[in-house]
């Protein structure tokens, strides 16, 4: 074999190694990307359900603010009918409603954007919706402040 020879086998053998090298580097770089792909798939997972969970606390957080809305509503009104004055709590009665229908407001806002499965709002709500809409009729009239509660209502009526 001639020195040229020689050293063009050197060289491919070299050559050789070096790809070598280079597809042992990239199959790592591969089982890399898999096991961050993975990774990233379960985090991303996790983060669903979170975000799942906080949308059933957003309705809690919901729930108890109108509860005590309507509670406070129900204070003062008992104090309009009990009170000898009955304009000096008129006020507060007109607030507190205003109060309570603000986050009825709300919650049906909420539903009409789809932050809640609307089917389950509308069996845990519909009736809520309704009579809500009954009981304070004058404030659902032409060009009312809760569109969201009527549409939502005309949307749910069978």
């Amino acid at each position: 074999m001639t020195d040229y020879e020689t050293q063009s086998l050197q060289i491919a053998t070299d050559t050789y190694h070096v790809y070598l090298c280079a597809d042992v580097i990239a199959a790592g770089a591969l089982v890399a990307a898999i096991v961050g792909g993975f990774f990233a798939f379960l985090t991303l997972r996790k983060i669903a359900q979170q975000l799942e969970s906080a949308k059933w606390n957003a309705l809690l957080s919901f729930e108890q603010d109108m509860n005590a809305r309507r509670q406070r509503f129900s204070d003062v009104a008992q104090k309009l009918t009990s009170s000898s004055e009955p304009t000096e709590h008129q006020t507060s009665y007109e607030e507190a409603k205003e109060s309570y229908l603000n986050a009825v407001e709300r919650l049906a806002s909420s539903i009409l954007k789809g932050q809640f499965p609307e089917a389950e709002m509308k069996t845990s709500y519909r009736d809520y919706i309704a009579s809500t809409i009954r009981e304070y009729e004058d404030r659902f009239r032409a060009g009312t402040h809760y569109p969201r509660i009527l549409e939502l209502h005309e949307k749910w009526r069978d």
